[in-house]
């Protein structure tokens, strides 16, 4: 025996309903042989006749009037649930989870705040993550990633570029001396991001400059690399967003040397939620209104 589900409830309420086979299958939208073998599904789910028949018209058991009456109360509560869902999509208000990298946040934090004071009611939730965060599953619903999205089910509402340049402390310069081309960073103790296994052109660079007589300084991560920067211990690359404002370090080259791309995603079945929409609509205003910054060419060069 099938355990009852919501379609056994729903032909009994439109039976219910319309009084009718003829009527009932109008409602649910089939044909009468359609009606009939789902109500024969129903009953066998239940385990116990819930019509009797008698020519064109029949009459409810006393079994089929409670479960006519539990699809009834069921009924309004879906209903109700489908009002509601579809008011808090149409409504400014609640949370909204923006995944991103580190470096993203930083960069993010004074949208949260822009939208706070613009919407009362709408919150921004920012998570801070070097793990992808699962959209379909709802752990984030947008998200910012410097990997191009497959899955034909998540939505790029932009795209953009992230800028980054080599950057050294004052200390640093003041005791080893600046470079002049990127040949002579080959004289100079590097900060390096990652593994050395990495793909971008950062890792690739910073590589070809390997010098065995030159020490070096591994790290895990973008913050423990400007650490170690902002300290002296060597030169690094970083995106020029972020290290653009840290004024313990500058560009050790005035112009950035690579960009990296990076996507504004979202999962489709978010479509329609005005909440998404206004908060879409601010992070993509955000980032074009910071393209210099992001980019990481300065305003000289922008003319």
């Amino acid at each position: 025996m099938a355990n009852p589900n919501w379609s056994h409830f729903r032909v009994i309420l439109a039976l219910k309903n319309a009084g009718s086979i003829t009527e009932a299958a109008r409602l649910l939208g089939v044909d009468g042989s359609t009606v009939s073998r789902r109500l024969a599904g129903a009953e066998q789910a239940f385990g116990t006749p819930l019509v009797i028949r008698g020519g064109g018209e029949f009459t409810f058991t006393p079994e089929g009037l409670v479960i006519a009456d539990a699809a009834k109360q069921m009924d309004a509560v879906v209903h109700f649930a489908q009002i509601n869902v579809s008011a808090m999509r149409q409504q400014p208000t609640g949370s909204v989870k923006i995944a991103c990298v580190p470096t993203a946040a930083h960069i993010l934090r004074p949208l949260v705040h822009q939208i706070a004071e613009a919407y009362d009611g709408l919150n921004v939730d920012l998570i801070s993550s070097i793990s992808a965060f699962d959209l379909a599953k709802g752990e984030a619903d947008i998200a910012v990633r410097t990997r191009e999205p497959k899955d034909p089910a998540l939505v790029v509402a932009y795209s953009f570029t992230w800028g980054r340049a080599f950057y050294g402390s004052k200390a640093y310069f003041e005791r080893h001396g600046r470079p002049s081309t990127p040949e002579d960073l080959r004289d100079h103790t590097l900060v390096r991001i990652g593994t050395g296994n990495s793909p971008s052109k950062a890792s690739a660079l910073i590589d070809s400059l390997d010098n065995p007589e030159r020490p070096s300084i591994r790290v895990e991560n973008t913050d423990s690399a400007q650490m170690m920067i902002e300290q002296g211990a060597g030169i690094g690359s970083l995106f020029c967003a972020l290290a653009d404002t840290n004024p313990n370090i500058e560009r050790v080259f005035p112009d950035p040397f690579d960009q990296v791309d990076s996507w504004v995603i979202y999962h489709e079945s978010a479509r329609g939620s005005q909440r998404l929409r206004i908060v879409l609509d601010a992070l993509v205003g955000y980032l074009k209104d910071n393209r210099a910054v992001l980019t990481g060419w300065r305003e000289r060069d922008q003319q």
